[in-house]
């Protein structure tokens, strides 16, 4: 068991929200430049007046401690997020969409969500984890897992594992290799997260540059999705190990590092926060950020002070039952504080839950007609030699073995969209955004496809249409054209928009669709609109019917 004062308990936990806050007010301006961030130091660029989700989540889960107890369930933690958190950005919006429709977790971080579900966004949370597992690893990542999974999967859920078992080992720990190293005996060692980490301690221990760690981790791990976990938990480890234990150092190099720069900043002067506490970190980087927090959800704390925040995560600490610590000197106007042993549960996915997860939803049916396609037309290029005999009017031999299509040819009436009965192909059943295209559409090779359906709206409204492609398309609502892109690309969802208006009751939604490539990936979602309010910061309509 370790021992420790209720005073160095107490300042190792303000250390943690003290480099949180100060991470998050550091790298917030540059959330999102992926490339290496020209500034000197982040005085020069840090705003501490901005709320950030890093911080505001984690405030919401210990009202929720503070409320419920310290057996809670990752659906206490759902609803206190329903209710509470308005945040719908990326994986945020997918779990709140999933959950509205009765998605439980962990469910609710897997369906609709393959693109984001190995973001920064759970990571971000597991400060509070640590925090009231001091000393107990075990404890911390257990507690981690049920936040996680409400919105990530995968090598998310064990970033925040990883960062948990950090965090609450961090009380003891003075090496932060040692204590790294550790923390890695708690995620999966085959993992893609663990062969990151191993590439960057392989960098640190060689002597080599941090950039040049930097650049590895990017040759090997980066992801088009700035907030991708496995590209930004590198640069946690980078600044942690190349910061040498500074906090300014350890800051500037994370913001340096650029990508999810707030979430990167944040996390590690939180880790070294702890290691290190408050009052080590002396008065010029203490008090960059005078004695207080900025909270952008539904959570009222008694203050909005980082020293009470400490006092309040410290009196939730003390309360658990934690075979691992003994803190001693506990200030008598803490006696009231009972000591509990948390019951905490956590469900893992298998394919039986998540069949039975899909099922809890409505389908959206998609009517496929098609394909449609043509021998490719290429003339025989007259500076070679001909394929065929002489006299020979064949085409060419790269036409005998491609098709072509065309965005901008229409293969049935595009003035009616009539779908000719004999071009039926079936119906692409999807439970997610994502349109199973492949599952109706046999054929190999370019094609084209028209999808019909129809969408009930409650009310005459504009909405927010999220199109992910991969190849080019062209949608109408009630025979309006809203939105064509020729063009092939990596899929996304958010690769295209658009703000269509939709009658009350039936709309007919018709979609053409190209596949010029190997595969094809096609996503369409409905997001509210507010007006004046980007549809990044909405949420996705769950109150819609489809026929």
């Amino acid at each position: 068991m370790n021992h420790i004062t209720y005073n160095d308990f107490l300042d190792k936990i303000h250390g943690c929200w003290y480099g949180k806050c100060l991470g998050g007010a550091a790298g917030a301006p540059a959330e999102g430049l992926k490339k290496l961030v020209e500034t000197e130091d982040f005085t020069e660029i840090f705003n501490p007046d901005l709320p950030n989700d890093d911080l505001d989540i984690q405030l919401l889960w210990l009202e929720v401690l503070e409320q419920k107890g310290l057996s809670i369930t990752s659906e206490d933690l759902a609803d206190a997020w329903l209710a509470k958190c308005w945040y719908p950005f990326s994986e945020y919006g997918y779990f709140l969409k999933n959950y509205e429709r009765g998605v439980k977790p962990p469910y609710s971080g897997i369906i609709n969500n393959s693109f984001f579900k190995e973001g920064m966004g759970c990571a971000i949370r597991s400060e509070i984890w640590g925090l009231i597992s001091a000393g107990n690893p075990e404890l911390a990542v257990t507690y981690a897992y049920n936040d996680a999974c409400l919105d990530h999967a995968d090598n998310a859920i064990y970033a925040e594992q990883f960062l948990a078992a950090a965090e609450s080992m961090a009380f003891f720990e003075t090496d932060m290799c040692t204590l790294l190293s550790g923390a890695l005996t708690y995620i999966p060692a085959d993992c893609k997260l663990a062969k990151c980490f191993a590439e960057v301690m392989n960098c640190y221990r060689a002597g080599t540059d941090w950039s040049l760690a930097r650049k590895k981790v990017l040759d090997r791990y980066s992801h088009p999705d700035f907030t991708n976990i496995i590209q930004n938990m590198g640069f946690v480890l980078i600044a942690l190990l190349y910061g040498e234990g500074d906090m300014r150092a350890t800051i500037n190099i994370a913001l340096k590092c650029g990508y999810d720069t707030d979430c990167t900043c944040a996390s590690a002067a939180a880790l070294l926060g702890i290691m290190t506490g408050y009052k080590a970190l002396g008065d010029e980087i203490g008090g960059l950020i005078q004695d207080y927090f900025v909270c952008g959800i539904d959570v009222k704390r008694p203050s909005d002070s980082v020293y009470g925040l400490a006092l309040d995560t410290a009196a939730i600490a003390l309360s658990v039952e934690n075979d691992c610590i003994s803190v001693t000197d506990v200030p008598e106007e803490l006696a009231w504080i009972r000591r509990v042993r948390p019951q905490i549960v956590n469900i893992y996915p298998t394919q039986e839950g998540y069949n039975e997860a899909l099922a809890k939803l409505q389908p959206v049916c998609w009517q496929m007609y098609g394909p449609y396609f043509e021998q490719m037309e290429q003339p025989i290029d007259p500076h070679y030699p001909s394929p065929h005999s002489e006299g020979c009017s064949l085409p060419d031999v790269v036409c005998m073995v491609n098709n072509q299509v065309f965005l901008d040819k229409a293969y049935i009436d595009e003035g009616t969209l009539a779908m000719p009965e004999a071009d039926y192909m079936g119906l692409a059943r999807a439970y997610e955004d994502l349109i199973p295209i492949e599952q109706i559409a046999g054929m190999e090779g370019q094609m084209c496809v028209y999808l019909k359906t129809t969408v009930v709206s409650p009310k005459k409204q504009k909405m927010w249409m999220l199109i992910g492609n991969t190849d080019g398309f062209k949608v109408w609502v009630n025979k309006k054209e809203v939105l064509a892109k020729d063009e092939i690309r990596t899929y996304t969802p958010y690769n295209n928009f658009c703000l269509p208006e939709f009658e009350a009751g039936e709309n007919e939604v018709v979609i053409k669709l190209l596949r010029r490539t190997d595969h094809v990936q096609f996503a369409l979602g409905l997001r509210r609109f507010f007006e004046g309010v980007h549809w990044h910061r909405s949420k996705w309509h769950t109150d819609l019917e489809y026929k």
